[in-house]
């Protein structure tokens, strides 16, 4: 009786194969660690995001207020503004303007101001991942002429909260296509009290300024932001005396509009 021949030897795994398979998945961790941060980082090493600039879709020529001052009511304020070098024409590189009792006033310049369709693409090479923000691209172009102490509202207004948003509210102005936040809504801020005690002066400073300008296309109304080109803004703010209690709200707060500070006031009890 013939036996039956005996199994054979389990088959080794192949050296090459494994050391190929090795190789493999480390080149695909390479390119997920080159390329994941062309997902989700900051900055990434190989491909990043720009965004790109399209054709101009509006033009318009407006006065762009750079610095917009509240006044406590009883009191007084006084800002100035500091923008990038050779961003204005000439050697302009600053404005100043205040106001009084309640008022607001604005200072700034006449500019160009043209919004371009943009889209986010991709680079080769390393750099920041700067997406685009929205549709529109806002560009501003200063002509050279420049206003300061041009008032937004009276005196003796107790309360900022119902501070116009555009330059030259009642009037079919071009410039109401630009607008800005500058009024009272929340105090985000404790609140600045003379009751029964002296005068008090404050400062504040501000790096950004955001502003609306507005246009119609495609038979819609378009709503752009855009923030100013700005280096620094002071503002100094004096409250008379035993006089009252203001309420403050810091509009460069994150999630504000930029700026100083508004106000809404009541006397002492």
């Amino acid at each position: 009786m013939t036996g039956l021949p005996p199994d054979p030897p389990p088959a080794r795994p192949r050296r090459g194969k494994r050391i190929a398979a090795a190789a493999g998945a480390v080149a695909v961790c390479v390119l997920v660690g080159l390329f994941f941060p062309t997902v989700i980082g900051g900055w990434a090493p190989v491909l990043h995001w720009s965004c790109e600039r399209g054709g101009v879709v509006n033009q318009q020529t407006v006065w762009i207020p750079g610095l917009l001052v509240n006044s406590p009511y009883g009191g007084f304020a006084a800002g100035n503004i500091t923008y990038p070098v050779g961003f204005l024409v000439g050697y302009v590189i600053g404005e100043e303007t205040g106001d009084t009792n309640g008022g607001a006033a604005w200072a700034g310049f006449l500019s160009d101001v043209n919004a371009s369709t943009d889209q986010n693409v991709t680079t080769w090479g390393p750099g920041p991942n700067t997406r685009c923000t929205g549709p529109f691209i806002v560009n501003l172009s200063p002509m050279g002429d420049t206003a300061t102490g041009i008032p937004i509202m009276g005196p003796g207004n107790a309360s900022d909260g119902q501070e116009p948003t555009v330059l030259f509210p009642g009037t079919d102005s071009p410039n109401n296509n630009l607008s800005f936040e500058n009024g009272f809504n929340n105090s985000n801020e404790p609140n600045v009290s003379t009751c029964g005690g002296p005068p008090e002066s404050l400062s504040v400073t501000s790096t950004f300024l955001t502003l609306w300008i507005h246009f119609e296309r495609g038979g819609q109304n378009q709503s752009v932001p855009f923030e100013l080109p700005v280096s620094t803004i002071q503002y100094n703010y004096w409250f008379p005396g035993n006089y009252g209690t203001w309420q403050v709200e810091a509009l460069s707060n994150p999630g504000g509009p930029g700026g100083g500070w508004a106000f809404s006031f009541a006397p002492c009890s």
